[in-house]
């Protein structure tokens, strides 16, 4: 392992190889095609490990990130995110370079990007299954046919529906996500029905990791899009899609002072490196990690009622029993385990394997 003199996100290889493969396998058993999201990871040497499996194409959340793994050889990009027409030069330059795959959710974008689009492009359209962030109504069969009626006669190819059923985040259980999905297969199914008969190729797309990780029958589903499984985290281990041994990462974090008489360790890691996000204990108090020890190249289990309780921009306040306190001194080094993962492993912007080898990721600059 590396020397650790600040806060340094840490991977664990065989954990995140590990996790690939079952996804793979998954996708293989139950005939739906694999395209990873790459948004968690970021990094062109994660990518590679997905080849390994089979994978050849992608999923991405934004323009930028298409190109830089464009530039590391891959070729079949889907762009997750309703397309931004501020960056038509840029859809374009990338739609000559790789076969590209963009979302379309209103007439209007259908419009700009028929005006404008200069080579040809396949396009799904975003579909709002319950979640309510971004797209269109699933049952709004006439607003998804008059973005059809639209994209007639242009650079635009129609490939069919895709969803982020995000309100999976929001389950409690393997039940409830199945509850869910089950829900979400019908909306997608019906809108299959409707517009095969105009569009008999067209595809269902999945994108969100505890259906992808827990569901065993996808109906319909042509191809899942999962992403935080690479890594997984603590919602996803509340939620039931993975266990604590397969989260691959954990930031490792100095301790910069100790408090015994609170029962308290403060260490050089806030939400410049976390993120934000937060869990609710039993207690009903909010945390922001997990905490474990580092032993050698790898780290333990969860020391027990150890969390991080308070984050400012470079502190964290970890509490931790009394007799665990006793034996931590300034200087040495805790780590922890990400309440999520996507989060962490953008604000930390580099990683490193247990091993010692800095893996590149997407630079946050252009």
């Amino acid at each position: 392992m590396i020397k650790i003199t600040q806060p340094t996100l840490l991977l664990d290889q065989n954990i995140c190889v590990a996790n690939i493969s079952k996804m793979a396998e998954k996708a293989l058993k139950h005939k739906v095609e694999l395209i990873p999201h790459f948004k968690t990871h970021q990094s062109a040497q994660v990518g590679e490990w997905f080849k390994e499996v089979g994978a050849g194409a992608i999923t991405v959340t934004s323009v930028k990130m298409a190109k830089y793994f464009a530039q590391h050889g891959w070729n079949d990009i889907t762009i997750a995110f309703p397309a931004n027409v501020l960056e038509i030069d840029k859809i374009n330059e990338l739609a000559k370079m790789v076969d590209l795959k963009i979302f379309v959710n209103s007439k209007e974008t259908a419009a700009i990007l028929k005006q404008q689009l200069r080579s040809p492009v396949k396009f799904y359209i975003e579909t709002d299954v319950g979640d309510g962030r971004s797209g269109v109504n699933a049952g709004d069969f006439s607003a998804i046919a008059k973005i059809l009626e639209v994209t007639n006669d242009s650079e635009l190819e129609f490939c069919g529906f895709y969803t982020h059923a995000g309100h999976t985040y929001n389950a409690v259980s393997p039940q409830e996500v199945e509850e869910i999905f089950e829900e979400v297969l019908k909306k997608l199914s019906s809108l299959k029905r409707h517009f095969r008969k105009a569009f008999p190729n067209l595809k269902l797309a999945l994108g969100d990791t505890p259906s992808c990780s827990i569901i065993e029958d996808f109906g319909d589903i042509d191809s899942i899009h999962p992403g935080n499984f690479v890594y997984y985290d603590l919602v996803q281990h509340g939620i039931g899609a993975n266990t604590i041994g397969e989260i691959a990462i954990c930031l490792a974090v100095p301790v910069v002072a100790v408090h015994p008489e609170r029962q308290e360790v403060v260490v050089h890691s806030g939400w410049v490196h976390q993120g934000k996000d937060s869990l609710r204990g039993v207690d009903g108090k909010n945390y922001y990690g997990l905490v474990v020890n580092l032993e050698g190249e790898k780290w333990t289990a969860p020391i027990s009622n150890a969390k991080v309780n308070k984050l400012s921009q470079e502190h964290g306040v970890i509490n931790l029993p009394s007799k665990i306190i006793d034996g931590i001194k300034i200087g040495d080094v805790l780590g922890i385990l990400p309440v999520h993962a996507c989060a962490t492993a953008v604000m930390m912007g580099e990683i490193w394997t247990l091993e010692g080898a800095r893996l590149e990721m997407m630079p946050r600059l252009t």
